[in-house]
């Protein structure tokens, strides 16, 4: 896989827009409670991706990798 394949070719403007069109769709699908796991899964994702990121940000200042 080249660097190219790995780029999500999505702009800043592009992923909050797909996150809000998300979020409606899912709120007119679920029940305020299933919002509230959705939320909670969403925030767990979301905090893991950071960790990760994070960490591959380390290792290669570091040259760990």
């Amino acid at each position: 896989m080249t660097n190219d394949e790995k780029c999500l070719e999505m702009t800043g403007a592009e992923m909050v827009a797909l996150a809000g069109s998300v979020s409606i769709f899912l709120s007119k699908k679920l029940t305020p409670k299933e919002i509230c796991l959705m939320r909670t899964l969403f925030q767990s994702i979301a905090s893991n991706l950071s960790t990760i990121e994070y960490t591959e940000n380390i290792c290669r200042t570091k040259n760990l990798k």
